[in-house]
């Protein structure tokens, strides 16, 4: 009996206990906020509401619904997730006397509505497409986060960046660059410095946008990358810091700091930096004069060194007052300096009007100083969560800028050309812009958008260049190379967008407005005052259909234009040492008229594929030529170059993106892009009188690809490596030489990825340099420059706070 009494007792206990454990499962069903579809492809996981940890996820069945089991009494943060969608989150309780909790429905929200509103978490694919937006998760490219933003680009499907920063899509410079949603207005070299110091594991994902509806803006005919730098964070604190060094050699220390609760966050990341590159290069010219008689015969060496210093701060703050309600700031500012040294040597025989050999050295040393800073204020108010809101944004930027070259020519045997001189330039930029956007659904499956912006920009140039008089310590102020600037500039824009459902397929008709104005004064010389404007229109069609086995369908068309810049349309002449150049008044907008479709389908185990075929038909497309004259300023034939308008053409291609993960621990990407572009260019100025009325054909196959190989070893190591290939391009008159390199890397985290170590070797074979031919009826020219493009990098990282937190960390937090 007194068995039976123990073993009642135990099972009494045990009933107990595992009644006190009682866990809880979670049962809800997400669907379209609008169309009120079930999103299969969806993900929800449950977070632990004190410090953000994960504590269980589960992937949405193909009716859309979800059940997390297991779960034991707390609270908790549960957050669901999609392809195209923004975040849903809903603060939960579980308690011991609930054994079943179902959820109401989770209607996500669509993210098309605006640039920035996708926000892809947990474990995604590397490449998605999304609508108009073909999305590289540089945060999930496990290979590319010792690197910086200038390697990450090169990842993204159709984009190039060549050794000196220049950034291209499928071939077309004229690209828009965007840094979280909105357009940078950074001028070219600190876009270039942006681009190429930026560590690529601060980003959270790139966005490409081949064909942009009436949403964004309809300037340029290239395109728009979208470089988002943002998060979501929850409650937490994190801090991290590292240091980056290679043989170049470059030194770059940096620190990152958050803190975020229920309401309020902040990201801080600093950044500093120095590096040295040097170059060789050598060419020649050939000048022909009216007759095609050889002219002038040059060829040259040089030799090119530069050191530069720069700093670097990133700030967000972000306050949610409420579910409806969010205001945030994020700002950058930057500064450097830069020194460098340019030896070159020259060997130049005439021809025409007298024969003789001239041979002469040059020596340049240069400095360079910028600061600059840009930043956001933004505010959203949501009427309802069904898609009705509006946003307001007010942001700028302004970058000051100061260089100074002191250049001395010396010639062999004629005294009587040497020089020395001291070249100055001054420059203050400013730029404020405000945006309203606003977006009410109708019906069950339908959308309006709306949205107005202005933009206003001031520039301020100075640039002087002061002459040693022979046998004095008396420098005199060339008159004719001095150049004093103000310009305005002013941007009116708005757009209407319509969207709407039928089932999987999705239409979305748009037109934009735009109105710009230039004044561009010249005060040192008003006659070439430059005063015009540029009305339009700018309609957009997008056609997509999505099945439910993740087939996606795309189609589009949109109508763009790419604006001649103030500088352009001047008439000034800026007369160099050997040759000169000036604007063109007559010069007529680029119009482009853009037709891409695609598809591509998203395999749960094996990674993602796509194909996409795309036709750009430009009229007015604008280049540079580069001509020959005889110039009384030079007493000889020179050569010049001006702004035309390079008639009408077209560039067809496709593309191929194929993400394969072989495992879990290894994948494999391959990228392609082929194209064939026609020109055909009528001259018509007063300076190329002898080549008016001649028909121009320019035509050029084109090719590139990308492979990029990605393993994990023994848990903890990663081994990547990367090849790259670009045929040569054409232009008129001018092909630039194909490119290819060869790179590769190790990484190791140690310690719970509280250390990370990495070591990476770019350009194992040296290959790259920057070489291009110019060849006209009048004038021939080849140039070739080889940069230090091989060097070895290595570098660490420290984590403090919880570790799953750190790509947020060092990211800034954009507003949903």
């Amino acid at each position: 009996m007194r068995y039976i009494h123990c073993i009642v007792f135990f099972l009494f206990l045990a009933c107990f206990t595992a009644h006190s454990q009682t866990t809880t499962s979670i049962h809800g069903l997400v669907i379209d906020s609008l169309t009120k579809e079930a999103l299969f492809y969806g993900h929800v996981v449950l977070l632990n509401s004190a410090d953000s940890s994960l504590v269980i996820g589960e992937v949405v069945d193909e009716n859309g619904k979800f059940e997390l089991k297991g779960v034991k009494a707390g609270d908790y943060l549960l957050r669901a997730s999609a392809v195209g969608y923004l975040n849903y989150f809903l603060p939960l309780q579980c308690k011991n006397s609930v054994r079943h909790l179902h959820l109401d429905t989770i209607r996500m929200q669509s993210a098309i509505a605006s640039l920035g509103g996708v926000e892809i978490v947990d474990k995604k694919p590397v490449y998605v497409y999304d609508g108009e937006k073909m999305i590289y998760n540089v945060s999930e490219d496990a290979g590319i986060q010792t690197g910086t933003l200038s390697d990450a680009l090169q990842n993204a499907p159709g984009i190039e960046v060549d050794i000196e920063g220049n950034v291209s899509l499928r071939g077309l410079t004229s690209v828009e660059i965007w840094i979280n949603d909105k357009p940078s207005k950074l001028t070219a070299e600190n876009l270039k410095t942006y681009i190429q110091q930026l560590p690529a594991n601060t980003l959270e994902r790139i966005e490409v946008i081949t064909n942009p509806s009436a949403k964004y803006a309809a300037e340029g005919t290239g395109g728009i990358i979208n470089i988002v730098t943002s998060s979501k964070i929850l409650k937490n604190s994190f801090i991290s810091f590292g240091f980056f060094a290679s043989t170049r050699p470059l030194y770059s220390p940096w620190l990152s700091f958050m803190w975020a609760n229920e309401k309020l966050s902040m990201n801080i990341y600093l950044n500093g930096n120095y590096t040295t590159w040097a170059s060789i290069g050598n060419g020649y010219q050939l000048m022909f004069n009216d007759q095609k008689d050889t002219s002038s015969y040059q060829r040259y060496e040089n030799q090119n060194k530069n050191n530069s210093y720069s700093g670097y701060m990133y700030v967000n703050l972000s306050y949610t007052f409420d579910t409806m309600n969010t205001l945030s700031f994020w700002g950058n500012c930057y500064g450097g300096f830069s020194e460098g040294k340019s030896q070159s040597s020259y060997y130049r025989k005439e021809y025409f009007p007298i024969e003789n050999i001239f041979e002469y050295t040059t020596d340049n040393n240069n400095t360079y100083q910028y600061t600059g800073a840009y930043g956001n204020l933004y505010y959203q108010h949501k009427f309802n969560n069904k898609g009705h809101y509006i946003k307001f944004s007010l942001g700028g930027n302004l970058s000051d800028n100061a260089s100074r070259i002191d250049y001395l020519r010396d010639y062999k045997t004629q005294h009587l050309f040497d020089k020395n001189k001291i070249t100055k330039g001054d420059n203050f930029d400013y730029n404020v812009n405000a945006q309203v956007d606003y977006a009410i659904p109708y019906g069950k499956k339908g959308e309006i958008s709306l949205g107005i912006s202005e933009n206003f920009s001031q520039t301020t140039s100075l640039s002087y260049e002061d002459t040693l008089l022979p046998g004095t310590a008396t420098y005199l102020l060339d008159s004719l190379r001095f150049k004093d600037i103000l310009s305005f500039a002013n941007s009116l824009e708005s757009y209407v967008s319509v969207r709407q459902s039928f089932g999987n397929f999705t239409l979305n008709v748009g037109c934009r407005f735009q109105y710009k104005f230039i004044d561009y004064q010249v005060l040192n010389s008003p006659s070439n005052n430059v005063n015009i404007h540029y009305p339009g229109l700018f309609p957009s069609l997008h056609l997509s259909y999505r099945t439910k086995s993740m087939h996606n369908f795309r189609l589009s068309y949109t109508r763009r234009i790419a604006y001649p810049s103030a500088s352009q349309l001047s008439t000034f002449v800026d007369y160099d040492e050997e040759s000169y150049s000036f604007g063109n008044p007559l010069l007529e907008p680029t119009y482009t008229h853009s037709v891409d479709g695609g598809w591509s389908k998203y395999f749960n185990k094996i990674g993602n594929i796509g194909l996409s075929g795309y036709f750009k038909y430009s009229k007015n497309e604008i280049n540079s030529l580069s001509d020959v004259i005889y110039s009384d300023f030079y007493g000889r034939i020179v050569s010049f170059s001006m702004p035309v308008n390079a008639g009408s053409g077209y560039r067809a291609g496709g593309e191929f993106n194929f993400n394969y993960r072989l495992k879990s621990f290894m994948s494999l990407r391959f990228y392609a892009n082929v194209y064939q572009s026609h020109a055909e260019t009528i001259f018509d100025y007063e300076p190329t009188s002898l080549r008016n009325d001649t028909l121009i054909v320019t035509e050029s196959f084109t090719y590139s690809f990308r492979l990029n190989y990605w393993a994990k070893i023994f848990k903890i190591i990663e081994i990547n490596a990367s090849a790259n290939y670009r045929s040569p391009t054409k232009s008129l008159f001018v092909e630039n030489k194909a490119t290819y390199s060869i790179d590769c890397g190790l990484r190791a985290d140690f310690f719970k990825r509280k250390l990370s170590v990495f070591v990476n070797v770019r350009d194992i074979f040296n290959w790259n340099k920057y070489e291009y031919n110019r060849e006209s009826p009048y004038y021939k020219a080849f140039s070739t420059t080889k940069y230090d493009s091989r060097f070895i990098s290595a570098g660490f990282t420290l984590r403090f706070g919880k570790i799953e937190m750190e790509s947020r960390a060092r990211e800034g937090q954009l507003p949903e």
